[in-house]
């Protein structure tokens, strides 16, 4: 298993981060155009036009190269996130998850987790840098509406836990199974999706003990 520190470059020359960033957009370049099965350092070294010891020197697999592609995407789209009310900001959390999906970002971070069920490594990569980047910042969001008084008490951790796997796993699932098919217009498609992220935001909404809803 590929640990954090595993992953710190060895002492030295300091890291360009030039070379970072194209490093990890030529990855996810190789990753839409490819897959998982034609993603190997040497191609990603070769769209980025560094050396693969270059890339060696940040990330010691392709796998540990994978994670920093995933938790790039999710700590770029997912951190940050204040409107003001719990309901704002988890309808901005669904709406950056959408703007993950229809970005040239979407189709490698779905190839990464159909991937994951067969790659311990890189499952307990993705655990780490998808699902509890997630995790966190949902518990954030949640903290914020604690301290506003929009919920009675912390969220507990089995309930975190479950309402980021809705997240993630609805993410996943759309992908597989509602696909628009080839005769879907763009409008449809739309409407298809902002129906579907209304409901996913009033079922996470629901499952949160706010202050004078019914239930908790």
């Amino acid at each position: 298993m590929t640990t954090k520190a595993d992953t710190e470059p060895p002492k030295g020359r300091p890291k360009d981060p030039r070379v970072d960033a194209a490093l990890l957009d030529a990855a996810i370049e190789v990753l839409n155009e490819s897959g998982w099965a034609a993603f190997t350092t040497t191609a990603v070294a070769r769209r980025a036009g560094a050396s693969t010891a270059s890339l060696y020197r940040r990330w010691p697999s392709k796998q540990a190269l994978a994670g920093a592609v995933a938790r790039h995407i999710a700590l770029d789209e997912l951190g940050g996130i204040d409107t003001g009310s719990l309901e704002g900001d988890i309808r901005e959390l669904l709406a950056r998850k959408r703007r993950i999906l229809e970005t040239a970002t979407g189709p490698a971070l779905l190839s990464l987790m159909g991937q994951a069920p067969h790659d311990p490594e890189l499952r307990q990569i993705l655990h780490d840098d998808v699902y509890l980047v997630v995790r966190d910042q949902l518990e954030a969001l949640t903290a914020q509406a604690v301290r506003r008084g929009e919920l009675d008490a912390p969220v507990d951790a089995a309930r975190l836990d479950v309402l980021t796997l809705v997240l993630v796993g609805a993410t996943l699932a759309r992908s597989v199974f509602l696909a628009p098919g080839p005769a879907a217009t763009p409008t449809a498609a739309s409407a298809t999706t902002n129906s579907a992220a209304e409901t996913e935001l009033h079922l996470l909404l629901a499952a949160l003990p706010r202050r004078g809803a019914a239930g908790g």
